[in-house]
């Protein structure tokens, strides 16, 4: 099915961009610019805890949660984690000052299953402010706009304990606007919306691969702020929003072998509200690269809260790029709420990466991951230690 669905999401992007380039000689009052990303992303699983988690058999490294996406103990190569290819195009209408612009991912993840990632129209009011309304990335950290695009991250996967939610993206609108203060240049964004997720694939990670949990981010609200000069860069995020969670077919119970009705109140249809904070900086001097990121998030009333970080070196040599990087989850149990102390989800990851640019639009890499299980003794699923290789191509086009 990866494959079929793979070579179709070819062809429409080679359709796609004839047709478009077609209507462009047609219309010169009009204008169209595309792109495209490609990832072919293998590994293998070295070792780790070993015996079934969920419906899943161990060890397991989980790539991407947003998107299930999970390199599992069955021995050998698997491709599908963190392969996917993506189109996107930008139309300017006969007036410049208003564009239309969409994304589309087939992940192997997801079986080459094509997602709709981006269709938003812009409308500039000046040349440093401009009002965008349709589907876009929620912009909580430093890589989100680009977090599909291999080519433009050091590793073959982002780092797992700080990215990849329950929800990614989100339907409304932002007012962005950039400008310069002395010698530093500055950017705002400010957004309203929602996010409806059918069938999560963060929550199969939780409650098994047959589950079925829909996720709404209701009353989205919050912004961003970056701020660079020379060779430092930081940026800063908010947002909040109410939260609700429906369970539709149960979880997996590992006694039984089969799903049971969901008991936990956060998945049966409570509403809890949320408050998100993440800051990021990257210092680029020299062939130096040094970055972080941080993330807090509060949930009123609700049994935890989430913490994550991530620590990273790099230096580049020439046509060649070494990355050591350190990333971290914990969720703090809320005891006055009545949460276990005992029951919490830890984890962290050590990963180093070896990259070479084969040419200005083209790369490869090889990384190692060692992930660490550090929650609590009653703590459920339990995925474990695990140990992993992967490589990828990374293209853009």
């Amino acid at each position: 099915m990866f494959k079929r669905n793979f070579i179709g999401m070819l062809a429409v992007v080679c359709l796609g961009f004839g047709t478009s380039a077609a209507l462009a000689e047609q219309r010169s009052d009009w204008s169209f610019d595309g792109s495209g990303f490609l990832t072919i992303g293998a590994g293998v699983m070295l070792g780790g805890t070993r015996g079934p988690v969920l419906d899943k058999q161990c060890p397991c490294f989980i790539a991407d949660y947003a998107q299930n996406a999970i390199y599992d103990g069955r021995g050998g190569l698997q491709f599908g984690p963190d392969s996917k290819l993506g189109l996107q195009g930008t139309a300017t209408l006969p007036d410049p000052r208003f564009s239309v612009t969409a994304q589309v991912v087939s992940r192997g993840s997801e079986n080459g299953k094509v997602d709709l990632e981006w269709l938003y129209g812009t409308y500039r009011v000046t040349d440093n402010t401009s009002i965008q309304a349709g589907r876009k990335r929620l912009p909580m950290f430093y890589y989100s706009d680009s977090q599909d695009v291999g080519f433009s991250l050091p590793w073959t996967h982002l780092p797992p304990q700080l990215y990849g939610w329950e929800a990614v993206n989100y339907n409304g609108v932002n007012l962005q606007h950039r400008d310069q203060w002395d010698e530093w240049d500055v950017s705002f964004n400010i957004l309203a919306g929602s996010e409806h997720a059918r069938n999560s694939g963060y929550w199969k990670i939780y409650n098994g691969q047959t589950s079925r949990t829909d996720v709404d981010w209701e009353n989205i609200a919050g912004g961003n702020m970056s701020f660079s000069r020379d060779w430092f860069e930081t940026r800063l995020a908010y947002i909040q929003s109410d939260t609700y969670r429906h369970n539709a077919n149960g979880v997996w119970d590992s006694a039984t072998q089969t799903l049971v009705a969901a008991s936990d109140p956060f998945l049966t249809g409570n509403v809890t509200r949320q408050k998100i904070w993440t800051a990021a900086f990257n210092v680029d001097y020299a062939d130096w690269v040094l970055t972080g990121e941080f993330l807090y998030i509060d949930r009123p009333g609700a049994l935890f809260k989430d913490h994550a970080n991530r620590l990273g070196i790099g230096h580049r040599f020439g046509d060649w790029e070494a990355t050591a990087n350190v990333s971290e989850y914990y969720s703090e149990a809320v005891t006055e709420m009545g949460a276990d102390p005992l029951g919490q989800e830890s984890h962290s990851d050590r990963s180093l990466t070896v990259r070479h640019f084969l040419t200005p639009q083209s790369d490869i890499k090889l990384q190692l991951d060692v992930q660490h299980d550090r929650g609590g003794v009653n703590w459920s699923p339990r995925y474990g230690d695990a140990r992993l290789l992967t490589m990828a191509y990374d293209r853009i086009f």
